[in-house]
């Protein structure tokens, strides 16, 4: 029986709810902030029985899949609920450290690289690409810091009305914080000619690749994952083909001082050859889904899909059938 697609969970939270929140980080700081919070997380570990539980799925798959692996574990025993209370703490700690770097109060000097590339040598180049980042830490806060110093545009796309609304209270911080989204339902043939010319011009679309088409929830390739096989979105993938250009993967994960940034150069072009495509995607998920679980290992507790990632869901009631070329297959934006 297929679990319910990611896309048709009610967003627990609105926009008068993150406004109240923005509004007592402005005048009491982030330490008032954190200890509203302690509360907050506490109601919604206990009353999101799915979150809770997908939350559990995830960091016992993790902790079972090191030990079989031959790796440390990151839990010194099988993960229970407190393990999960802070994992949903975690996420709450992103939603601040966005705030804080829209309002300046990250720092360069906050920010370690951990990769084969930077912000600056990005900047430098005269051609644009793909930025391929995911739910796993926080890439808000690398998006604010580019912004306050580079002048190479992001792209990012953005679908669910959790994000817009969350982008649209960050304005009220920053009003440039929402000047490089984009709204997306789907990914088509025009759309991709735009970003196409937009990359030419130096650039950058983000994309994340860990969450599965809205409208087509089929278009998966499906990929072992911490030990367990789960579905990856094709539509990323096939973007990155049409768009001919260098991709790269980002993680920016909280660290014990500071930010750790793991840019990569992840391929110089995505090619899907016609006769070989199925096996062209495989090896293009299976790269980006082992440094998933890399990263994950290292910072366990800030992965942010809380749903049944390892099952493959029917399409949302809302979700309509689209007509869009067939080499753009269902695909998504960043929330």
């Amino acid at each position: 029986m297929s679990e319910r697609h990611w896309a048709s969970r009610q967003e627990r939270g609105s926009y008068l709810g993150i406004v109240t929140l923005l509004t007592l980080y402005r005048y009491g700081g982030r330490w008032l902030l954190k200890l509203l919070l302690a509360p907050i997380i506490s109601y919604f570990l206990l009353t999101g029985g799915d979150a809770r539980r997908a939350s559990l799925q995830y960091l016992r798959r993790l902790h079972r899949y090191c030990q079989q692996s031959g790796q440390p574990s990151p839990f010194r025993r099988v993960p229970g609920w407190r393990h999960s209370w802070r994992h949903f703490w975690q996420f709450g700690l992103a939603a601040v450290d966005k705030i804080d770097a829209w309002i300046g109060r990250i720092k360069l000097a906050d920010i370690t690289y951990r990769g084969d590339i930077t912000f600056k040598a990005l900047n430098e180049q005269p051609q644009g690409g793909l930025l391929l980042c995911s739910h796993l830490g926080n890439i808000e806060v690398a998006r604010a810091m580019s912004k306050e110093r580079y002048q190479k545009r992001m792209n990012v796309l953005v679908f669910t009305q959790h994000a817009r609304a969350f982008n649209r209270a960050l304005q009220q911080v920053n009003a440039e914080a929402g000047i490089d989204l984009i709204q997306v339902t789907d990914i088509d043939v025009a759309f991709a000619i735009e970003m196409k010319q937009r990359i030419e011009n130096g650039e950058y679309v983000v994309i994340v690749g860990d969450r599965i088409s809205v409208t087509a929830p089929e278009h998966v390739i499906m990929q072992d994952f911490l030990g367990q096989p789960a579905p990856f979105a094709m539509g990323p993938w096939v973007l990155a083909s049409v768009l001919e250009c260098p991709v790269y993967l980002m993680f920016c994960m909280q660290a014990q001082s500071g930010y750790d940034v793991y840019f990569k150069r992840f391929r110089e072009q995505v090619v899907l050859p016609r006769k070989q495509r199925h096996a062209a995607l495989q090896s293009v998920v299976a790269d980006y889904a082992a440094n998933l679980a890399m990263i994950a290992q290292r910072y366990p507790y800030q992965w942010y899909n809380f749903y049944d990632f390892w099952t493959l869901p029917a399409a949302p009631e809302r979700a309509k059938p689209t007509t869009t070329h067939n080499d753009i297959e269902g695909s998504r934006g960043y929330d």
